[in-house]
């Protein structure tokens, strides 16, 4: 069996938020709510996919902010960035906006 609970390492950062998840002992609906959570991760990278483009777009539409000065924020390059603001994913395809699905894998925020 596995130490208990408050052992348990942290979520990553961004998701600190998810570390009730495990709170308590565990349990079959702890599991069950984990894998829940796991199903949805697709979901939430296009969630995240489709935000993060937003906020790009709107930072270089509202702020003038160029692709070069958010590509060191982005740990990307600005060609990069320029992909993220039309929906282009790194596999060559186009985000939901975009009208085609990507079956890409995670990509760093």
């Amino acid at each position: 069996m596995e130490s208990p609970a408050q052992d348990t390492p942290p979520p990553p950062t961004p998701f600190e938020a998810l570390a009730h998840l495990v709170d308590g002992p565990e349990s079959i609906e702890q599991a069950a709510i984990l894998t829940q959570a796991l199903k949805a991760v697709p979901d939430l990278q296009t969630w995240l996919r489709e935000r993060r483009q937003h906020v790009v777009n709107t930072l270089h539409d509202r702020d003038g902010m160029s692709y070069t000065d958010m590509a060191p924020h982005l740990q990307c390059t600005p060609q990069r960035v320029s992909n993220i603001a039309s929906g282009h994913s790194r596999s060559g395809g186009k985000t939901r906006r975009g009208q085609a699905t990507e079956t890409e894998p995670a990509e760093a925020l």
